[in-house]
């Protein structure tokens, strides 16, 4: 009996490296409830990043920093001392409950520094069906990307 059991416990890990593995290497798993399998699976691989979003509102284009530069962050209510040009803005969707503000923070700083930006401004999270982008539940962050003048 030990024997059995401890031959279903290796073909269960097998099974959940493969359903884990798999995806990654390209190949389908054909099931009559794909969400719940797109959902296992998503859970296996630590979830999707999240979505960016951004938009030009300046004629200004400005080549993109170095992914070395600093872009500093002001939320809502606490704008820089300095002068600056808007650019334009970003918006950053998590597609998972789990996804923190750091993270979608340093996703919009990743696009504003894309877009030529010193910092972003007016930095605000809230719920993406709230915000119209998304599901509820989910976070959505919204930010104005500048550059220093």
């Amino acid at each position: 009996m030990l024997k059995r059991l401890l031959g279903h416990m290796r073909t269960s890990r097998f099974g959940l490296l493969a359903a884990c593995v798999l995806p990654a290497l390209g190949i389908g798993v054909h099931a009559p409830h794909a969400s719940f399998v797109a959902t296992y699976i998503s859970s296996c691989s630590g979830g999707v990043a999240p979505s960016v979003r951004t938009k030009f509102t300046s004629a200004a284009r400005p080549r993109s920093r170095p992914k070395s530069s600093p872009v500093d962050v002001y939320r809502r209510g606490h704008g820089p001392d300095r002068k600056y040009e808007v650019l334009g803005e970003v918006g950053v969707l998590a597609h998972s409950s789990s996804t923190g503000e750091d993270e979608l923070t340093r996703y919009a700083s990743q696009a504003a520094r894309t877009m030529g930006g010193d910092a972003i401004v007016d930095v605000w999270w809230d719920d993406a069906a709230a915000a119209k982008a998304g599901e509820q539940g989910m976070k959505y962050l919204t930010a104005n990307v500048v550059r220093w003048q």
